[in-house]
């Protein structure tokens, strides 16, 4: 059941996803890589269909988070138009911070 809104990847995010799967192939190689990449594919499509599917971190902001992996967590926000992915964190790559 699609929601009708369009999911976009913020420019910070966009990085975040390349630098991630450079890290992944780098240090687990490249059809680990792939997986990571079809996970995420396969999560913004269950985001388009259920977009409040992540907890609600900050409500003022409407800041939602999702954890797609043991390891990597997602922050996005609802418009009116779209859904927006804000951030991929990936602690492996950022262990002190999780």
């Amino acid at each position: 059941m699609p929601t009708g809104l369009k999911v976009v990847l913020s420019k910070k995010a966009d990085k975040d996803f390349d630098d991630i799967i450079n890290y992944i192939k780098k240090d687990f190689g490249s059809q680990r890589a792939i997986s990571f990449k079809e996970l995420i594919l396969n999560f913004l499509d269950l985001l388009q269909a259920f977009p409040e599917i992540g907890s609600l971190e900050l409500s003022d902001s409407n800041l939602r988070a999702f954890v797609a992996h043991k390891r990597l967590k997602i922050f996005y926000r609802i418009d009116t138009k779209k859904i927006i992915i804000l951030r991929f964190f990936d602690t492996r790559q950022h262990p002190d911070k999780h």
